[in-house]
């Protein structure tokens, strides 16, 4: 996809008003003119082969990046305030004209026969962005109507620079002076009401902010902070979806988070703090203090003491301004692999900043280095033993971070499927078996104990996540149980009729419980399932029926975990029991809260 070239979405900011005098007025308009761009310079030399082009000549296949200004340089302020004028109030405004949008909130204000809008012209990917930040802004401007008569004032400063200059404008010595001068008139007059306005003062420094960082911290009338962003800023470039959708997720993201997520802030923690305005949530200052990549939410509300709908809260309004990423906490049974949208060149900005960063490591000196260790589908524990000394252990951690917070690695989640002998899905079998556990491993002590506190990295304790959850690798609990993998698809057919003694009795036993676990499937899908199961212990069956309904291939064993409330060890203990029916494959988590 094409992404937002930020200085180039952002035209002008208006403010336009009605009244009973004035039915559409443009009251203010701000643009950046811009006065350093260089005309090419002429060719110097001339040869027989030589082609004159003509200054005028436009090739059809280029395009002109600042055409949407031009456009909008081309309407008068007559024009502009028709445009933007809306037909109702309390609601967005959105007017396309050629290659350019007018956005904005309509607000009318109670007990005052003035109406006001206020509105911004940006390009058409970035809309939704724009209206919430007019909306915000609208609204702070009409608080302080309401509260000081604050708009009122100011529509009467600008009104009288405006008179004032259509006064002038009508003398026939100045409009003798002024001929071929109009634009730089017109520049003098929005200087003056800056001059003269705080008001327009303050639409000014919107704008420069916007352009500069994308993000606003004003004071309304030296009274209500305002304080916004536009969150495709905060999108990082390789981020795979599109600008209003990512807007749409950021503005509702509570209702993706899982309680088994983590947050990773992309800056650095101190430098957060201190860029945090005095008035803000102690709250979020213990979240922020509290921080690790190896904390999920539900135990940094276990460890701040807040609760975690109120963890989600945070989490979102650091998501939102583009100070933290989601991301599942680092432990080390993730599997990480290579971003598909990564930027691994040489030359790339992310290769600078890596050989920056990690400029006296002793592991991987370049970028590419580092992602080559992330080929494979492999755990992340599988790294860590690589690693001999306690400085290479840190470093692979900080590495990790880094490359997770720049988006260039993806991790990979095992998805479980129940798969019967026999079953309609047996055609699939070859493609199944590929997707199965990766390759066997002997058993590797845990470094837990040799790891120790990673004071400088923000992640104190880097196996505390697994070792709270008790995790195992599924691998090695293969191994201690002695059970293969070779006999999940049983050839032939099952006939429950032949099963004499106690099988027989097991089978009758589980069937109504299998019938209310899985009531959609048919009762010979039951005595099938029945018999898969006959030889397992009651406590296992139980188990096993309290979360076959998750065994479709759409949940992964931290979800299973956290909607059933047990732990990743239980749950991988008993897919294991029951490892001949229950297959699994390995993809990424598809919530888009994770890609932004």
């Amino acid at each position: 996809m094409d992404y937002v070239e930020f200085e180039k979405d952002l035209i002008a900011v208006l403010l336009v008003v009605q009244s009973v005098h004035d039915k559409n007025r443009l009251l203010y308009k701000y643009e950046q003119i811009n006065t350093d761009k260089r005309e090419p310079e002429p060719v110097s030399f001339h040869t027989y082969y030589s082609i004159v082009i003509a200054k005028d000549f436009d090739p059809p296949s280029s395009k002109d990046e600042d055409a949407p200004r031009k456009t909008f340089r081309n309407f008068d302020d007559t024009t502009l305030s028709i445009l933007t004028s809306p037909n109702s109030y309390g609601t967005h405004v959105e007017v396309q004209v050629d290659d350019v949008v007018f956005v904005g909130h309509t607000l009318s204000l109670e007990n005052n026969t003035n109406l006001k809008s206020f509105a911004a012209i940006a390009k058409p990917s970035v809309i939704l962005s724009y209206q919430e930040m007019s909306k915000r802004i609208g609204t702070a401007i009409r608080c302080e109507e309401q509260r000081a008569n604050y708009l009122n004032e100011e529509y009467a400063k600008l009104l009288a620079v405006l008179q004032q200059y259509d006064i002038d404008a009508a003398d026939p010595l100045n409009r003798k002076n002024e001929e071929g001068k109009a634009k730089e008139t017109i520049e003098k007059l929005y200087v003056t009401m800056v001059q003269q306005s705080p008001l327009a003062a303050t639409l000014k420094q919107i704008y420069t902010d916007l352009q500069a960082s994308g993000e606003i911290n004003i004071i309304i009338n030296n009274w209500l902070n305002v304080s916004c962003c536009l969150p495709h800023r905060s999108i990082a470039l390789n981020c795979p979806l599109a600008i209003d959708f990512a807007f749409k997720v950021l503005s509702n993201s509570e209702q993706y988070l899982k309680p088994y997520y983590g947050l990773l802030l992309v800056i650095d923690p101190s430098a957060l703090l201190n860029s945090l305005p005095a008035d803000a949530s102690s709250t979020l200052t213990t979240l922020v203090r509290h921080l690790r990549s190896s904390y999920s939410m539900s135990r940094l509300s276990i460890e701040t003491g807040v609760p975690l709908s109120q963890i989600y809260s945070l989490a979102s309004h650091l998501l939102y301004w583009g100070r933290a990423k989601i991301m599942y906490p680092i432990n080390d049974e993730n599997i990480y692999i290579i971003s598909p949208d990564a930027d691994i060149s040489k030359q790339g900005s992310l290769s600078k900043l890596y050989r920056e960063t990690f400029q006296n490591t002793s592991n991987y000196p370049t970028l590419q280095e580092a992602l080559a260790e992330y080929s494979d589908a492999v755990t992340f524990y599988d790294h860590l033993v690589r690693n001999d000394n306690e400085s290479e252990l840190q470093g692979r951690f900080q590495c990790v971070e880094w490359l997770l917070r720049h988006r260039l690695l993806t991790q990979l989640h095992y998805y479980y499927y129940l798969l019967l002998p026999n079953d309609d899905r047996n055609d699939f079998t070859n493609e199944y078996k590929l997707t199965r556990l990766p390759r066997t491993r002997t058993p590797l002590v845990r470094l837990l104990s040799e790891l120790p506190t990673l004071s400088s990295s923000p992640m104190t304790n880097p196996l505390s996540y697994s070792s709270i959850h008790n995790s195992r690798s599924t691998d090695t609990l293969k191994t201690m149980t002695g059970t293969s993998h070779d006999d999940v698809f049983v050839p032939g057919s099952v006939n429950s009729s032949v099963v004499t003694g106690r099988g027989s009795r097991q089978i009758l036993h589980y069937l109504p419980h299998i019938t209310q676990a899985l009531p959609s499937e048919s009762t010979e899908y039951h005595r099938r399932l029945a018999f898969a199961i006959k030889d397992a212990k009651e406590q296992e069956v139980t188990d096993f029926l309290r979360i076959i309904k998750y065994l479709d291939g759409t949940y992964h064993l931290e979800e299973i975990a956290s909607l059933e409330n047990m732990t990743r060890l239980r749950v991988s203990t008993i897919l294991e029991k029951f490892q001949t029916i229950v297959i699994r494959a390995l993809h990424c988590d598809p919530n888009p809260i994770l890609q932004i």
